[in-house]
């Protein structure tokens, strides 16, 4: 049996912000932004996990921290499905933009931005989005098998 599995994204970062300070505003994310969820802190493992929240399938971000001075915080991001492994390109894609949204606003927010209901309102307006595009694909799909869909193409 082979597996499809492909490798999760991940990336380091190094901030010049103490480890405690981006601990705080990736806290501070979960809270505002409706796409987001904290999970847990492991003090042990020196790490944070968040969860993406998606349509249909959540994935994971996980913080691992490292090296960590004073004024900088070295940490490497990783991204995963919250079940199973990375199998097609759409999981990558929904991996990397999850990657990329999560460390813009992490950035901005260490700078000093305040989410505000626009953040919040682009947000939810995509996720609902996402969840009518896959309606109308499932809807589509029972026609095409159960509702003659098949049969038209057979003949």
């Amino acid at each position: 049996m082979s597996n499809n599995a492909i490798a999760t994204p991940r990336q380091s970062f190094t901030l010049n912000y103490s480890r405690s300070e981006v601990e705080s505003k990736i806290k501070y994310l979960c809270d505002k932004l409706p796409t987001y969820n904290f999970l847990n802190q492991n003090d042990a493992l020196n790490s944070i996990r968040v969860e993406a929240k998606g349509a249909f399938q959540s994935q994971h971000l996980d913080f691992r921290f490292q090296n960590n001075t004073e004024d900088t915080c070295v940490f490497e991001l990783e991204v995963s499905k919250s079940t199973g492994g990375m199998t097609n390109d759409d999981s990558i894609y929904k991996a990397k933009k999850n990657l990329d949204e999560f460390m813009e606003y992490l950035t901005k927010c260490l700078e000093g931005y305040e989410i505000s209901d626009e953040d919040i309102n682009k947000l939810k307006k995509n996720q609902t989005n996402s969840v009518i595009f896959y309606i109308i694909f499932f809807i589509i799909i029972v026609w095409f098998f159960f509702g003659g869909g098949l049969e038209m193409l057979i003949r």
